[in-house]
C-alpha cells in the first residue's frame, strides 16, 4: 500500500489540473448544508434526509478526480436524480447514526458513572471551573467540591478540570474515532459500486478498514496544521483544503480497495 505522503502528493497533482470545479463543489456543498440548517423547524429533518445523498455526490466527484477523470459539479447531486442511489445513501446515513449514536451515549454514560457521579454534576463542574477562570484570570484547576463526588467517582478528579477533559477524551473520543474510521469508506463504496446497498456498504467498509484504521487516522492528522491555518483565513482556506483532503481520502480508498 502506498505511503500517506504518496497519496497526498498524487491527490495534489490531480487537483492541480482542475481546482475550479473542486472548489465550486465544495462551496456549493457548504452553502446547501448551511442553508438546510437555517430552515426553521424542518431544518434538522431536511439535514438528515439530504446528508447521505450529498455525501454520495461528494464521494462520486472526488473519486472521479482521484482517478484522473473529469469531475462535474452536477455529480454532487447525482443521488437526487437516482432513486436507487438516493435510497442507498439515505439508508447508509441512517444506519451510520444508529451505530454511532448508541456508542456515543454508552461512552457518555460510562464516563459520567465512573468519574463524575451523575449528569447534574457536569453543569456544576463546568460553571465552577469557568467562574474560577474568570475570577482569577488563571488556568489553575479549581478544587473539586467533595459534594460533586460519589462513592463511585474517581479520586483523580481532585486534580481539577484538566483530568476531567482528559478522561473524556479517552473514554469518549477514542471509541467514537475507531467506529468512525471503520465506517469511513461507506460513501466511496456506494459511489464506486453504485449497485451496493447502504447496509452492504457499511459491512464492506468495516471489513476494508480492519487493520487500516491507524493509517487513515495518521492521514487525517496530517491535515490538522492546514486546518488550523485555514482559521486565520476566516475559513476561506477550507475551500482549498477540503478538496485536497477528499481527493486524498479517495486515493486512500482506491489503494485500499485495489
Amino acid at each position: 500500500m502506498k505511503s500517506n505522503y504518496e497519496l497526498k502528493s498524487e491527490a495534489y497533482n490531480l487537483l492541480s489540473k482542475d481546482w475550479g470545479n473542486a472548489i465550486g463543489v465544495t462551496f456549493i456543498l457548504f452553502c446547501v448544508s448551511i442553508a438546510a440548517s437555517l430552515i426553521p423547524y424542518a431544518g434538522d429533518v431536511i439535514g438528515i434526509i439530504i446528508a447521505g445523498p450529498l455525501a454520495f455526490g461528494t464521494a462520486l466527484f472526488f473519486l472521479k478526480v482521484s482517478k484522473g477523470e473529469k469531475g462535474e459539479i452536477e455529480d454532487l447531486f447525482h443521488a437526487f436524480k437516482s432513486k436507487e442511489a438516493f435510497s442507498f445513501s439515505l439508508i447508509a446515513y441512517l444506519f451510520t447514526l444508529i451505530i454511532i449514536i448508541p456508542v456515543f451515549v454508552v461512552c457518555i454514560i460510562l464516563w459520567v458513572t465512573l468519574f463524575v457521579g451523575d449528569f447534574e454534576n457536569i453543569a456544576s463542574l463546568i460553571n465552577s471551573g469557568t467562574a474560577n477562570l474568570i475570577e482569577n484570570g488563571t488556568t489553575t484547576p479549581y478544587a473539586m467540591d467533595p459534594s460533586f463526588l460519589t462513592e463511585y467517582s474517581s479520586p483523580l478528579f481532585d486534580s481539577g478540570i484538566g483530568t476531567i477533559i482528559f478522561s473524556a477524551l479517552i473514554i469518549i473520543f477514542i471509541p467514537i474515532t475507531i467506529v468512525s474510521l471503520l465506517l469511513s469508506q461507506v460513501y466511496f463504496i456506494l459511489a464506486d459500486q453504485k449497485t451496493i446497498s447502504g447496509f452492504r456498504a457499511i459491512e464492506m467498509s468495516w471489513s476494508l478498514m480492519k487493520g487500516n484504521k491507524k493509517k487513515l487516522f495518521l492521514l487525517q492528522l496530517s491535515f490538522i496544521g492546514w486546518a488550523i491555518l485555514s482559521v486565520f483565513t476566516f475559513f476561506i482556506g477550507l475551500l482549498f483544503l477540503y478538496p485536497y483532503m477528499l481527493t486524498t481520502y479517495a486515493k486512500f480508498y482506491q489503494n485500499l480497495y485495489d
